[in-house]
């Protein structure tokens, strides 16, 4: 029997509303998704994603922080990642 891996997502969950959340959650998910499986046709959707995240967090320090837990657990690095989609 196979286990998944449950990622506790680096979000401070009493600083957001639920939709928020939500809309932090779904942009790590895709990049993780992205990261396994590099589809070109998602780009643009990440791409908004990521603008919705940062007008979300609305804070550089914040987003360093949730960058460097993200990549701890993952070993994805969100500013790289999107450095790179956006190549």
């Amino acid at each position: 029997m196979a286990t998944e891996k449950t990622l506790h997502y680096p979000i401070d969950y009493e600083a957001y509303d639920t939709e928020e959340i939500i809309e932090i959650i779904e942009f790590l998910h895709l990049i993780e998704a992205m990261h396994e499986t590099f589809d070109a046709a998602q780009s643009e959707i990440l791409l908004k994603k990521h603008t919705r995240f940062q007008s979300i967090i609305n804070n550089k320090s914040e987003e360093k922080r949730i960058d460097k837990a993200f990549e701890a657990q993952t070993g994805i690095s969100i500013y790289r990642f999107m450095k790179k989609i956006k190549t």
